[in-house]
């Protein structure tokens, strides 16, 4: 069954924030500062709000990108908060999370082979989205620089590749 699947799917491993997860699950009572999973239950308006959305038939999907309302307010927030401006009809998509907003950028962006520096430590999560794209993740340990990916840095990783065919992503 194994020659069926997806050589890139194949060669990911359980992420060690995973595997850790799934044994501190089984202790009772345990604190988790493992998933970024919050610790209280969803809060009432948000329940409510769900259960009115079910009795007004708000059940289909919505448009690929998102409700006009949700991209309007999300292109509005990042206006007052950094001074951005996003048309949100056009340059404006809502996503699950940050993994499936980066996942879809990476999968619209990179080619086989391109290196995606990733500034350490760093969420496990995004190396096997950028293997899953035929990319490869390229570490810099940024414990040393107060946690500031430099310049110096990226360019010591750049010098090590054939100058001719080098092409990065970085985040």
């Amino acid at each position: 069954m194994e020659q069926f699947i997806n050589e890139n799917v194949r060669n990911i491993q359980i992420s060690g924030i995973r595997q850790f997860f799934n044994k501190v699950s089984a202790v009772p009572d345990a604190v988790q500062l493992t998933l970024g999973q919050p610790d209280f239950y969803t809060p009432e308006h948000i329940k409510e709000a769900g259960v009115s959305a079910i009795y007004e038939n708000k059940t289909t999907y919505t448009a690929n990108a998102g409700e006009k309302q949700l991209l309007a307010a999300a292109s509005d927030f990042v206006k007052e908060k950094y001074g951005l401006n996003y048309n949100p009809a056009e340059e404006v998509i809502t996503t699950i999370g940050a993994s499936q907003g980066i996942d879809i950028a990476f999968r619209t962006i990179l080619e086989r082979d391109d290196e995606v520096i990733l500034p350490g430590p760093v969420y496990p999560a995004y190396a096997p989205i950028i293997t899953l794209c035929g990319a490869k993740p390229v570490y810099i340990d940024t414990t040393e620089s107060n946690f500031i990916i430099t310049k110096e840095q990226i360019e010591a990783k750049k010098d090590s590749k054939d100058e001719g065919s080098y092409s990065t992503v970085s985040f």
